[in-house]
């Protein structure tokens, strides 16, 4: 992957998910600087997102652990680097356990 595409494709995720956690009843405190999504929830609980252009990788970090992923063509979504499971997956189900809330990529 070019690093064009790797910032194109990092870019979009997080706009979306930042646009999707705004969106949420439960108001979540987000803050963004220097490619870090800081979201901070009504419960206590943080998640931060993180860009990791020297190895194009996505990083979410939950109560729940660190979770590292890398772009997948076929798949069209960030794979866990270890698991192989989806970013999508693995953030709807990391925010219904320690957020309490209900996410989904649908608008």
């Amino acid at each position: 992957m070019t690093a064009a595409a790797y910032y194109d494709l990092i870019e979009d995720t997080f706009d979306r998910v930042e646009s999707l956690l705004e969106a949420l009843e439960d108001d979540p405190d987000i803050s963004v600087a220097e490619g870090v999504i800081n979201v901070k929830f009504s419960n206590g609980v943080v998640f931060v997102f993180s860009r990791q252009p020297p190895t194009e990788q996505l990083w979410l970090a939950t109560p729940g652990g660190g979770f590292h992923y890398q772009w997948d063509d076929q798949a069209r979504d960030w794979l866990d680097t270890k698991t192989q499971e989806s970013f999508r997956d693995v953030l709807v189900s990391e925010l219904a356990l320690h957020a309490g809330v209900e996410f989904s990529w649908q608008d």
